[in-house]
């Protein structure tokens, strides 16, 4: 059987709180550059969801408007359509929208 050593249980356990010191330490540091980019992020995201937003109104205000017979709409002008909708919203969402990504970034923020 090895014989036991108190100082090789001491260096041991010195080893083992200097690690899980440097793993808080690391987390932490990442936590702060994390914060640093979480405020642009969190406004990206906000705006992005107000985009997706306008996008699904969007597209269904045009849903509601009659289609014409005399030109039945082709599989390209609907790709164009959904594009320039797509396009449009985001468009919106950058220029301030309907405020939605406002209150949705002031909301998340308080909660950090």
């Amino acid at each position: 059987m090895a014989d036991f050593n108190p100082m090789d249980m001491e260096s041991t356990i010195f080893q083992l709180r200097a690690s899980s010191a440097d793993q808080t330490r690391s987390a932490a540091e990442s936590g702060l550059r994390r914060d640093g980019h979480s405020e642009a992020d969190l406004e990206n995201a906000s705006r992005q969801f107000e985009s997706l937003l306008l996008n699904f109104m969007i597209r269904e205000m045009r849903a509601t408007v009659p289609e014409s017979t005399l030109f039945p709409p082709s599989m390209a002008e609907e790709i164009f359509t959904g594009m320039m909708d797509e396009q449009i919203a985001g468009e919106m969402a950058q220029n301030g929208g309907i405020g939605i990504s406002r209150m949705i970034f002031n909301q998340l923020k308080g909660q950090k």
